[in-house]
């Protein structure tokens, strides 16, 4: 290979049909710590579904970019988020993950605040002065919340463009909503595992169609057992870059889909359920809508961290970066409100068997992921990641298929450097 800048982030040639990322990326603590000031501190981040709090003083604990916060409803029906401080010696207000409370008590000095965030009872509250109110001191929120269908968000700088920032995401929010006329919910239950790679490694494994054939084989030669269809495993591809860094590919698979598709391993009731259910979608969005949600499957990722995946179950995901070299993620379940008992004992089945912990995808993206970055050791003597492949299609106006182009890790990359700001590694010092 030819000698490159070994202090560039990024070699972009697309005339010579070249793309490198620099594997130094992956393990500098210093580059890290500028991903978690200018990335994570500036952007719209993800931090939970308003239905997972569906009644007044309902709360799910979460940290966000190494911020603990408290997403909690309201005694109006509001969800709101605080950061999960105290204001007083600053520790931790709630430490249950999940629960209904109207009063939020801090253990240390008994500081107790209710489900809107105010601050209602101060021990020795004389003792602060005449000037003290507790008015002025209830949870503070981060500078930013919004939501978009039920999906909220937060930024820890001041930012009123959520929508703006999904850009062609947005879309895909839409389609995934229309799931069900009566709405789309999050189940109760989290998966939480965490994973020796660094953060950026998991929403580009989910975007990446390069590695689900030689990766997945298992779970292929299972599909191939139980009867599924595998002359062309992926058909009907489509890929597409959304703005803003976020990234989407659609696509028909071997599997069903609760959301209309039957497979040949269900029973014929809950076939029957399904096809029912892809009668309606089409009765209610008509042909093509209707058709794509009930048959195609969509992996899509909002930058930075959010995945979701619509497949044979819908899980939402968060990778949760931690250091340079290890990160965190939880998991959730998505699916329709109005899911009768069969398909969501199916759906969780079908959630759990490919993308569970123990399912047959998770722990082959994780040893791949882990495997990559023990390899991204070698940066000083093998210093690229080569994201090279499709260009020259590109370039030529082709058509590539699944496996045949690295087009959305390029448009990851190519947003990662445009939100750090730099680059050269020696600018990120």
């Amino acid at each position: 290979m030819p000698h490159f800048d070994p202090q560039a982030l990024i070699v972009d040639t697309p005339q010579a049909h070249r793309y490198l990322v620099n594997k130094r990326a992956f393990v500098d603590p210093r580059l890290f710590d500028r991903e978690m000031e200018a990335v994570y501190g500036g952007l719209w981040l993800y931090v939970g579904h308003e239905t997972e709090i569906p009644q007044p003083g309902d709360f799910v604990s979460r940290t966000v970019a190494g911020r603990p916060l408290l997403f909690v409803r309201g005694s109006d029906g509001t969800p709101r988020v605080f950061l999960n401080t105290c204001t007083h010696n600053g520790a931790k207000v709630c430490r249950e993950e999940f629960g209904n409370r109207r009063h939020f008590p801090c253990a240390y000095h008994g500081w107790v605040f209710d489900h809107d965030g105010k601050l209602l009872e101060v021990p020795g509250e004389a003792a602060f002065g005449p000037q003290f109110d507790k008015a002025d001191e209830g949870l503070i929120a981060p500078p930013s919340q919004a939501s978009y269908r039920g999906f909220t968000f937060v930024s820890f700088a001041r930012r009123d463009d959520l929508t703006a920032y999904l850009a062609g995401a947005a879309q895909y929010l839409d389609i995934l909503c229309q799931t069900s006329a009566a709405g789309m919910r999050v189940l109760p239950g989290t998966h939480v595992y965490a994973t020796r790679a660094n953060w950026k490694m998991l929403p580009v494994n989910v975007i990446d169609g390069n590695h689900f054939m030689p990766t997945h084989v298992t779970y292929l030669q299972y599909l191939r057992e139980r009867g599924s269809e595998m002359k062309e495993p992926i058909r009907d591809f489509h890929e597409a870059h959304l703005g803003n860094g976020h990234t989407v590919f659609e696509y028909e698979a071997p599997w069903g889909r609760p959301q209309g598709k039957p497979d040949p391993a269900w029973s014929d009731a809950v076939n029957a359920q399904i096809a029912t259910r892809r009668q309606e979608l089409i009765a209610r969005l008509g042909p093509d809508l209707g058709d794509r949600i009930a048959r195609k499957n969509r992996n899509l990722v909002i930058f930075p961290n959010l995945i979701i995946n619509d497949i044979m179950g819908t899980t939402i995901r968060v990778a949760e970066p931690i250091s340079a070299g290890y990160m965190e993620v939880s998991a959730w379940q998505l699916c329709p409100a109005d899911d009768p008992p069969e398909l969501a004992h199916l759906r969780n089945e079908q959630f759990l068997t490919f993308l569970g912990p123990g399912g047959f995808a998770t722990p082959d993206d994780i040893e791949g992921m882990e495997a990559s970055q023990r390899g991204y050791a070698s940066y000083r003597e093998a210093p690229w990641i080569n994201y090279s492949k499709g260009i020259a299609a590109e370039l030529a106006g082709g058509f590539t298929r699944p496996g045949e182009s690295d087009f959305m890790m390029r448009a990851f990359f190519n947003a990662w450097r445009d939100y750090l700001g730099v680059q050269q590694f020696t600018e990120a010092a």
